[in-house]
């Protein structure tokens, strides 16, 4: 097989590898992802998008894949002042390939809270 053809093959096995990882998640926890849709993003990669405050997104970490919770949406930036929004950290967690169902809708629910002050008052 030649180098470029070998390159190729091996790029489109890392998306796939990483597109299992997410659908064992989603098969993995139900109940906490029910309410997120597949939302396609740069690089060709695929995340599990929790419209205007969650993202995990796949990421090859030499070998293995990490399932990354990532603050997203405008939701963040809307409650936040310019200079709060330049400092936001995006990251909640580098990997929740492993944990509970009941510690992920825990995040989520912050996470919805957090981006969504006003919710709770609204129910």
């Amino acid at each position: 097989m030649s180098p470029k053809r070998k390159n190729t093959v091996e790029v489109l096995e890392r998306r796939r590898l990483m597109i299992d990882a997410v659908i064992k998640f989603v098969k993995k926890h139900p109940k906490a992802t029910a309410d997120g849709h597949v939302k396609g993003l740069d690089g060709g990669k695929n995340g599990l998008s929790f419209p205007d405050y969650a993202l995990i997104v796949p990421y090859w970490n030499g070998g293995d894949i990490v399932l990354r919770l990532l603050k997203s949406g405008e939701d963040w930036l809307n409650n936040l002042t310019s200079d709060e929004s330049e400092k936001l950290e995006r990251l909640v967690s580098d990997d929740v390939s492993d944990v509970s169902d009941a510690e992920l809708q825990k995040l989520l629910e912050g996470m919805y809270r957090e981006a969504n002050p006003d919710a709770e008052e609204d129910e």
